[in-house]
């Protein structure tokens, strides 16, 4: 018996903060077993509001990648991104919707910035999609700031909720969304800001309006 608890607090750990399942619900539960902490509430409570800034963040991320792809003729990748959002606004998420985000998104990314690199004037068409694109990656970006402050709250709250969650196995899976997100978003991140740096240099450089959130967002990343 003791050795069995210990392979589950093992697996708990494992579950947590390594790269997870895709096939893991988020949903939150209404209530939870007696024998889960308050510990174990708040890691729950911590993770929705991680996914939820996720969710916010790449809505308005993907808004402006779909406009910067189309600027430089990236037709299916719009569409790609254009679905991706359509998908975050689900009322049933999981695990693998995130991860797919996350991989279109970042795809997208690569997309646009191999595009920049090759080509840093833009025609009046693309002006104009570039400067749709501002408002929504800015708001991306500084959503995402958002997402970096609740995913360290997430980590941190998790790890002090394994007593509370290792009679809840159920409580573990349920984890798995945010342990995602959370193990997923130094890396994402960094590539996103360098994108939009490039994105502000290049329409500054081009006669593009700029928004005052998008000098903000800019500016929260010196």
């Amino acid at each position: 018996m003791k050795s069995s608890k210990l392979f589950l607090a093992a697996s708990i750990t494992v579950g947590l903060f390594a790269a997870t399942s895709a096939s893991a619900q988020f949903h939150l539960p209404t209530s939870l077993s007696s024998t889960s902490s308050g510990s174990s509430t708040d890691a729950l409570a911590a993770q929705d509001a991680l996914v939820k800034s996720f969710v916010a963040s790449q809505s308005e991320v993907l808004a402006a990648q779909s406009l910067l792809a189309q600027a430089y003729g990236l037709k299916d990748q719009a569409k790609l991104c254009d679905d991706q959002q359509k998908a975050l606004q689900s009322t049933s998420l999981d695990t693998e919707t995130l991860e797919k985000t996350v991989d279109i998104s970042s795809k997208a990314n690569d997309e646009i910035t191999a595009q920049q690199a090759k080509q840093a004037t833009l025609t009046a068409e693309e002006k104009e999609y570039y400067a749709q694109s501002l408002p929504h990656f800015a708001k991306g970006v500084l959503g995402t700031h958002d997402v970096i402050v609740q995913a360290e709250k997430f980590t941190t709250t998790a790890k002090g909720s394994m007593s509370g969650l290792s009679g809840l196995t159920s409580g573990m899976t349920k984890l798995k969304a945010g342990a995602f997100v959370a193990k997923s978003t130094p890396s994402y991140s960094k590539n996103l800001f360098d994108v939009f740096r490039k994105t502000m240099t290049i329409s500054q450089n081009n006669g593009v309006k700029v928004p005052s959130d998008a000098t903000q967002a800019l500016g929260g990343l010196e």
